[in-house]
């Protein structure tokens, strides 16, 4: 039996489309049972296309916010679906597997994107002998981002949804041309490359490099002879960048504009972790009428007035669904995107209240402590920036020094 739990929580006024501005709060919700998390956009860019598919653990918390776009389990309280049988099937005849490359993270071929006007449907089969599948996605086109203008905004936004403290942010606003005659649906997102200026950090230990199959490599090894409190930081061996990504909703519906010229709609607020410049992708989404109306109703229950009018709260069902058992509850949802996007080098030269090669501390709350040279370790090793979802050794693309 599910229980329902609402934790007020007082956020910075926030208006909504369709919506009034309220105090928002967020949703806690309490499960006695684990479910099905489905995460997947394809869209049609070149860049990798993978969905992830995660379960909750059993008693796991639920929560949703205006910072979060879907009701997600909270961190260690999700488990990776692994060894599933994923397909996609393109315009009901092509099937495309995809492959496991990290636990509940499936992708498509390299070379795979989506196009506009094709259907898309996910398969898939788990470990357990389960399949669940959603309905015909179709790949809608997408408006042109006309222009694009930043500007620094010292209060910005919360530094944590819990909190009073607040980080500066650069603001972005797109104009863009709705198209005409026809029904509409926009969602937008970002992500933000920073360089980042150490790769590890070693509690109670020490940081060498050595061989294995795949080259040179570095972990951290275990030193009882330091303090169990003691922690080294350890300077990258090459550039590195950190990747942050949006996490809030940002919807919009042309029902009201339709045909209409856009302008300054706010797309998104970068925080101000450091000083240095930073790339930021901007992209400007094509929704289905579905996607629309299931991220319109999280929405509406993470900006919700708390008032005895609102609908409770409640887990939203999936578009993805267990073939042998409907009633089966699923969250998250898979979807189609034509994008529209913008890359742009800030160089926050308009920005004040941040430091040069900050970024440490801003994700760290504390200045980095090198491990100094002794008599016993003359030379400190530099260490591997790994590439992962929120890291990476590769210059972006459309990095600029500016």
């Amino acid at each position: 039996m599910e229980i329902f739990k609402r934790n007020i929580l007082i956020f910075f006024t926030f208006c909504a489309a369709f919506l009034a501005c309220v105090d928002p709060y967020s949703i806690d919700i309490s499960s006695s049972k684990g479910y099905i998390i489905i995460d997947g956009v394809l869209t049609d860019l070149n860049e990798p296309q993978f969905l992830t598919i995660f379960r909750t653990s059993e008693n796991a918390q639920f929560k949703s916010s205006e910072f979060t776009s879907i009701i997600l389990a909270q961190k260690k309280e999700s488990i990776p679906v692994s060894d599933a049988n994923v397909k996609l099937i393109v315009d009901g005849t092509q099937s495309i597997n995809l492959e496991e490359t990290l636990p509940g993270y499936y992708y498509l071929p390299d070379n795979f994107k989506a196009k506009v006007g094709s259907t898309y449907q996910l398969w898939f089969q788990t470990s357990n002998g389960k399949t669940y599948e959603s309905p015909l996605e179709t790949m809608l086109p997408v408006s042109s981002i006309g222009s694009v203008r930043e500007e620094f905004n010292k209060t910005g936004v919360k530094k944590y949804p819990t909190s009073d403290e607040r980080i500066s942010t650069n603001d972005f606003y797109v104009d863009f041309q709705d198209n005409p005659s026809e029904k509409n649906f926009y969602r937008w997102r970002w992500t933000q490359w920073e360089t980042q200026k150490y790769c590890e950090t070693c509690s109670q230990g020490r940081y060498y490099l050595y061989e294995d199959e795949n080259g040179e490599n570095g972990t951290c090894y275990r030193d009882l002879t330091l303090n169990y409190n003691n922690i080294f930081d350890y300077t990258c061996g090459t550039s590195c960048w950190d990747i942050f990504y949006s996490s809030d909703i940002n919807i919009f519906s042309d029902v009201f504009t339709d045909g209409q010229l856009q302008k300054n709609k706010l797309v998104a607020q970068i925080p101000l972790y450091q000083s240095n410049q930073c790339l930021v992708s901007i992209q400007q989404m094509s929704l289905s009428p579905n996607a629309f109306r299931y991220f319109k109703l999280i929405q509406d229950q993470s900006i919700n007035t708390g008032t005895l009018a609102d609908t409770p709260p409640a887990p939203i069902k999936s578009n993805v669904y267990n073939k042998d058992d409907t009633s089966e509850l699923v969250l998250g949802y898979f979807s189609v995107s034509s994008v529209s996007e913008v890359k742009y080098m800030l160089t926050r030269k308009n920005a004040t209240g941040a430091g040069i090669n900050a970024l440490f501390f801003a994700k760290n709350n504390r200045l980095p402590q090198p491990e100094e040279s002794s008599v016993e370790r003359l030379d400190i090793p530099l260490a591997i920036c790994k590439k992962s979802l929120s890291r990476t050794p590769i210059k972006p693309a459309g990095w600029q020094i500016q």
